[in-house]
């Protein structure tokens, strides 16, 4: 694994035109492009501050949840403020044309529901964005959030001075 880690931290060090000369496209957001290295891994590469500061949430919300609530979270193998390296799963977007899930549903731990609205809750996750069938991934059988780095609008203000406060401004 420590040499898969050192050839994705150089893939960090490319610029956005050698990537895209490089990887797969499979889409973006509003601050964030996403490539797909090969059928293990996705790069998302941050666009613009906005972009930074999804991929810094994003690192957070997973290096700070516990246990039980990461398994609804796609792993986060390696972080830049510049890109996040994420292990692959296939959109939902592509299987199901719903424009939104049920989070009753989505899993089929009892207790999905209530784990999910309390992850949106705890870090400030915007929930239109929990619900959103793009926010989601197939991997190994089971649906994870591939996108929780948006933040409501108090998260971003939760945030902005979380990472002043360490020192982790966006570049």
């Amino acid at each position: 694994m420590e040499n898969d880690l050192d050839w994705l931290r150089k893939l960090c060090d490319l610029n956005e035109e050698e990537i895209a000369g490089r990887y797969k496209y499979l889409g973006e957001g509003i601050s964030r492009k996403v490539f797909a290295i090969d059928d293990d891994y996705v790069i998302k590469l941050a666009k613009d501050s906005d972009g930074y500061h999804q991929n810094r949430v994003e690192q957070y919300v997973y290096t700070q949840v516990n246990e039980h609530l990461r398994k609804y979270l796609c792993p986060l193998i390696l972080f830049t403020p510049k890109c996040i390296i994420m292990t692959r799963a296939q959109p939902l977007s592509e299987i199901i044309k719903d424009k939104s899930v049920n989070i009753k549903t989505i899993r089929q731990e009892k207790t999905a529901c209530r784990d999910l609205n309390y992850l949106a809750k705890k870090y400030y996750l915007l929930y239109d964005d929990i619900i959103d069938t793009s926010s989601w991934g197939k991997l190994e059988d089971e649906n994870v959030l591939i996108d929780y780095g948006c933040t409501s609008e108090e998260g971003d203000h939760y945030y902005d001075f979380l990472f002043w406060l360490y020192g982790l401004c966006d570049v």
